[in-house]
């Protein structure tokens, strides 16, 4: 999956030979929607019969009276009667001229059939395209269908744990009023039996807005190594030292926190400033002993380094722990690409990805969670995680296994969609908007066109239509969007 950053670039095809097919008078050129974005400043050329109809972004502008997200799009893909021909098969060679000494010509017949020629004709045939799994190929309106079923499931597990009151019900809801001050949103809470609890003394509040991720592989979940993450909210002023006493309790050094929001984003604060930004700079962890249990710690800024031209701000901590000989190194990650209320930009992607890859590689091994966190710990985070599970199956090939439901035995069609539900499972709203979702399976389609050396044109596809979502800003259940 590492390489997949540095192969972010869509692949040139092979120009296809003369055809004796006429070409009309005006017709376009033969340019993929990809070639066509960056020859024209990242302006998709619209058809020339069919004007676009309005889409609505999520809150509730219309597209055009707003900015236009490059990402959406560069992957947005139409249907067009117009295909990428194939090239015209390869012409065998001259067949060498034997003369023979009695001033015969014979040919030499052992270049006439190849090795792999069967049928001995000497003919070779194409080889058959791959088959684009079938969830890569849903319109805008399936996929925003599924995402409304996430949304109905989800709020049947909420509504189902007020009337089960059992403490070991799955879903089972935090009922302290103590906490809710320790929480940046009130509709935001992990699921009561899927929490990281802090080690403290017994009788003390062990409480912080985080919950731990399990994804296994759905096909070989006891060979393919788990992928484990912690899901937090951003740190609060007077949840700081929590989040390390959390840090130092659940990982080994190196650990590594990935940060998806800026402190300030519109003018709000969306996480407090919860580590040393100056080379040099100290901070003492927990100095008023709040558990008392005499924990004490120092965290200090050793390192500070920009990467993906300033996208990535990569930065090496160091924490000393009283009692402890070794001190703990921890490398923060803050990617600043990604907005609020939306999604990377197509020109943002590969920095994204390589995101990912400065995450996995610092990390001290597979079985170490990374923390992922942005302001709710829910929309990117959720998005961050479920589409890094993803690339490793497309890179595996097992993303190939899922065609359709009738030629599946156990019926799973959409892994996407499956994956974003197991998330939601271990913490609520995981993958918060319908733009997110609707942003792995764009990015999944990209990375997967690429995998097989192929563009747009090359796969058959229905026509997509475009989704008028808008965004309620007085659902209590969409209070935050990320």
């Amino acid at each position: 999956m590492d390489h997949l950053s540095s192969r972010f670039r869509r692949i040139k095809k092979q120009s296809s030979p003369a055809s004796p097919t006429t070409t009309l008078a005006g017709s376009p050129p033969d340019r993929s929607p990809l070639e066509s974005k960056l020859n024209s400043g990242g302006q998709r050329e619209p058809p020339s019969t069919v004007a676009p109809p309005t889409l609505t972004i999520p809150t509730g502008q219309p597209i055009s009276n707003a900015p236009k997200s490059p990402f959406r799009r560069g992957f947005t893909f139409r249907h067009s009667n117009k295909r990428a021909r194939s090239p015209a098969p390869p012409q065998p060679p001259p067949v060498p001229a034997i003369v023979s000494q009695d001033g015969t010509v014979e040919h030499d017949k052992s270049t006439l059939l190849k090795d792999d020629d069967k049928t001995g004709q000497g003919a070779t045939e194409e080889k058959p395209k791959p088959k684009m799994p079938a969830f890569l190929n849903l319109s805008e309106n399936e996929i925003e269908a599924k995402f409304i079923d996430l949304t109905w499931a989800e709020r049947m597990r909420v509504q189902d744990s007020f009337s089960n009151p059992s403490p070991t019900y799955q879903f089972a809801r935090i009922d302290s009023i103590d906490v809710k001050r320790l929480d940046r949103y009130a509709n935001i809470q992990p699921w009561a039996n899927n929490r990281v609890k802090l080690q403290v003394p017994e009788g003390q509040q062990d409480y912080i807005n985080a919950s731990p991720i399990v994804l296994r592989s759905p096909f070989y979940p006891q060979t393919k190594p788990t992928h484990r993450y912690i899901a937090m909210q951003g740190p609060k002023s007077i949840t700081t030292d929590h989040v390390w006493r959390m840090v130092m309790e659940q990982l080994q050094s190196p650990a590594v926190i990935v940060m998806l929001t800026e402190t300030l984003e519109s003018g709000m604060e969306k996480c407090y400033q919860y580590f040393p930004k100056i080379v040099g700079e100290e901070w003492d962890i927990n100095e008023i002993d709040e558990f008392g249990d005499g924990f004490r710690a120092q965290l200090s800024c050793v390192a500070v380094e920009d990467q993906a031209n300033g996208a990535i701000e990569v930065r090496k901590l160091n924490i000393h722990v009283d009692g402890r000989e070794e001190d703990m190194t921890v490398w923060h990650l803050l990617y600043r690409r990604w907005p609020d209320f939306g999604v990377p930009a197509l020109e943002d992607v590969g920095s994204f990805l390589e995101l990912m890859r400065l995450s996995r590689e610092k990390n001290a091994n597979e079985d170490n969670p990374r923390i992922i966190h942005c302001s709710a710990g829910v929309g990117r985070s959720g998005t961050f995680i479920a589409l890094e599970h993803l690339m490793r199956e497309l890179d595996s090939g097992d993303l190939d296994r899922y065609v359709t439901k009738e030629e599946r035995d156990d019926g799973e069609d959409d892994i996407i969609y499956n994956t974003v539900n197991r998330l939601r499972e271990q913490r609520r709203q995981m993958v918060q908007a319908e733009s997110q979702y609707a942003f792995i399976y764009q990015v999944l389609r990209k990375l997967w066109l690429e995998k097989h050396g192929l563009a747009v044109e090359d796969i058959q596809e229905p026509a997509a239509k475009r989704l008028e979502v808008e965004h309620n800003p007085h659902d209590p259940f969409f209070e935050v969007q990320e």
